[in-house]
Parts: structure tokens; C-alpha cells; sequence
């Protein structure tokens, strides 16, 4: 990592350690690895002796829905930070340095970035659930993608931190994504194509369905849809920010 971002680092882990919300973003991706390696089997157990109800039917759906989950955690941990670097009007104090304002915002959207592609990877190798297959790596990709589109939400729109948790309480209807790809028939499904977290979760659930044709058209318009969603909501912050 190149000196010029030692600062941000180093204010990273000041805030995130002295922020309990913050600190949750970072860890609960763990937690939900954790829950699907070790809970899932004896939630699945539980329920089968209780009522007779087979949870590993699901398996699928479990898989899309908390994988959905790691990209919105360190993508709303990156916004918060940008909303609260923003209000202390540090923004212009990073613009004056090497880092420069366009360097700032490389590490903050290239931090979630990174911690959703190793966490997503992490859960899909460990979480004893998943799927084994090629179309996982698509599934990577548009994950990794959710997180800065979530930050770069949250910073457009919202005037400061307060308004930044109250806007990521909405992301929650994200989670209509997997909901709609897993049980919404056609065509009513195709409402959903509007909601980011929708084509993760189409491309997963393609793949166990060994439809690796659609699986890659799915993957190739959810990129689409992604970069379209970046390159506006990155307008949207830089307006703001001027």
C-alpha cells in the first residue's frame, strides 16, 4: 500500500475500533460465515425434528440471501466513514495532499471493494452450503460491485451521518433481490430486475440450476446495470462534493 494512504489507514482503524456500528459492519461478514458453517446444519437438524420442515431445501436461497449481506456491510461502513470525513470537512484536506480527492476516492470505494471480493470468496469456500461451480465467479464479481454502489448511495444522498444511517436502514429492501430471483415467477420476476442485488443472486441460483448460458447472460447485464449505477451515483457525489 503506497505511503499517501497511511493517514486514511491509520483514521480507519481509529474510527472503526472507537465506532460500535462500524466495528459490526467489519465483523458481521464473519458472523455470517460463522452462522452458515455452524448454524445452518443445526437450525436445519432443529426444524426437521420439530416440524418435519427440511431446511437444506433452501440451501439455494440461503446462500443468495446472506451473500447479499457481505457486500452491503463494508459498503455501508465505507459511506458512513466518507459521510463523517465530509461533515469534518476533511475531504479538502485530503484533496491538498499527494492522495489528492481523486486518490481519496480510489481507497474509499476500493476498500469495500476488496474486503466484499475476499469475504463473498470466504463464505462460498467455507460456509459448507454453497455451491461448487464456475458461476460463483460471476457472483464475486457482482458482489464486489454492490459495495461501492451502496457507499457512493449513501454519500449522494444523505447531507450528513445522521441521514446516512437512516438511509442504510432502506438498503434493506435489497434483500427483495434474492426474494424475487428465487420465488417470483415470470414474468413478475421482471420487476425486480431494477434492484442491484437481484442479478448476484439470479446468477448464483442459475448456476445450481446448470444454466451456465443464462447464468452468463445474467452476470453480463447485471454488470451493465452496475456500472450504469456507479457511474451515476459517482456524478451524484462529485456534484455534491464541488
Amino acid at each position: 500500500m503506497s505511503r499517501k494512504y497511511q493517514s486514511l489507514i491509520f483514521n480507519d482503524v481509529r474510527q472503526i475500533a472507537k465506532d460500535p456500528m462500524l466495528l459490526a459492519s467489519l465483523l458481521g461478514p464473519l458472523a455470517i460465515i460463522a452462522f452458515a458453517r455452524f448454524g445452518f446444519p443445526f437450525l436445519s437438524i432443529w426444524l426437521e425434528q420439530q416440524f418435519s420442515f427440511y431446511l437444506y431445501t433452501y440451501s439455494d436461497f440461503t446462500v443468495a440471501f446472506l451473500l447479499l449481506i457481505i457486500p452491503l456491510l463494508p459498503g455501508a461502513m465505507s459511506g458512513l466513514l466518507m459521510l463523517d470525513e465530509r461533515d469534518e470537512n476533511l475531504i479538502s484536506y485530503y484533496a491538498a495532499t499527494p492522495l489528492t480527492r481523486h486518490g481519496y476516492i480510489f481507497y474509499r470505494l476500493a476498500l469495500p471493494c476488496f474486503l466484499s471480493a475476499m469475504l463473498a470468496s470466504a463464505f462460498l469456500l467455507l460456509s459448507g452450503i454453497a455451491a461448487m461451480q464456475f458461476e460463483n465467479l460471476y457472483t464475486i464479481i457482482l458482489l464486489t460491485l454492490e459495495a461501492p454502489c451502496l457507499a457512493l448511495f449513501l454519500v449522494a444522498f444523505a447531507a450528513n451521518k445522521v441521514e446516512g444511517l437512516a438511509l442504510s436502514k432502506i438498503s434493506g429492501l435489497l434483500f427483495a433481490g434474492p426474494i424475487a430471483a428465487a420465488f417470483i415467477p415470470d414474468p413478475l420476476q421482471y420487476l425486480a430486475l431494477w434492484v442491484p442485488t437481484y442479478w448476484p443472486a439470479k446468477t448464483y441460483l442459475l448456476g445450481t440450476l446448470n444454466e451456465p448460458y443464462f447464468a452468463l447472460a445474467s452476470f453480463a447485464l447485471g454488470l451493465l446495470f452496475h456500472l450504469f449505477l456507479l457511474q451515476r451515483l459517482s456524478s451524484m457525489y462529485l456534484k455534491r462534493t464541488d
